[in-house]
């Protein structure tokens, strides 16, 4: 019998707390349509999530192109650079070339300077051999003399004989004047000695007579 009073009392006790359930759902706000304030929710996330991913490409393609005009200037840079350097390295190369050649006309125009006393020497051997010499002797030391010349030639040495040329200061040196009305004033009218130049570069003045006119002299005075 206690054992039925037990469990009459716990079953009363299931009944209320079932009851006490129902009674609090029953005071919640159900809604009309159930699902549809989070189907609304649902939307706009769904829209939000539709537009990320394009603005999220739009965000990476500006990036890749911010990335690119910095490669470029970069390599526009090191062109620069590159340009700068090559035009460094002809204007260097230019240099020493030209260095180069000056040394080695410098040498090359020490030597010649030393063979001019030889030349003309002879040269004067050469003008008596041929006025008391043998023939044979003679055109011996013209080929030799010839030859002479041929090299020095190649070498870049050319003779300065400004015979009745008008005197020029910068390859000639003038040792006397005389009157002479046939010429004009200042004309080289006899080489006592042969010049020569290496290129553009004097090795060693002609040395000159020079003429001038009697009438203009007098008419000065």
């Amino acid at each position: 019998m206690v054992d039925g009073v037990w469990y009459g009392i716990i079953f009363a006790s299931h009944v209320c707390m079932a009851k006490k359930s129902s009674s609090e759902r029953g005071h919640e706000q159900p809604s009309n349509h159930p699902g549809e304030e989070d189907g609304t929710q649902n939307v706009g996330k769904q829209k939000t999530n539709v537009g990320d991913p394009d603005r999220k490409l739009d965000d990476a393609v500006q990036d890749l192109k911010n990335q690119l005009a910095d490669k470029q200037k970069e390599a526009d840079n090191y062109k620069d650079s590159m340009l700068r350097a090559l035009a460094d390295f002809e204007n260097y190369k230019k240099r020493t070339q030209k260095d180069f050649f000056e040394v080695r006309n410098n040498a090359i125009a020490g030597i010649l300077e030393s063979l001019l006393p030889i030349l003309d020497n002879f040269e004067l051997g050469l003008a008596a051999a041929d006025q008391h010499g043998s023939d044979k002797i003679v055109d011996g030391f013209k080929m030799i003399f010839a030859s002479f010349k041929s090299l020095l030639a190649a070498h870049g040495v050319q003779e300065i004989f400004p015979l009745n040329e008008k005197f020029d200061m910068h390859f000639h040196e003038c040792v006397r004047r005389v009157v002479d009305n046939g010429k004009e004033n200042d004309t080289v009218i006899s080489v006592d000695r042969k010049g020569y130049k290496l290129n553009d570069r004097l090795l060693r003045p002609a040395v000159v007579t020079v003429s001038y006119r009697e009438e203009q002299s007098k008419e000065s005075k």
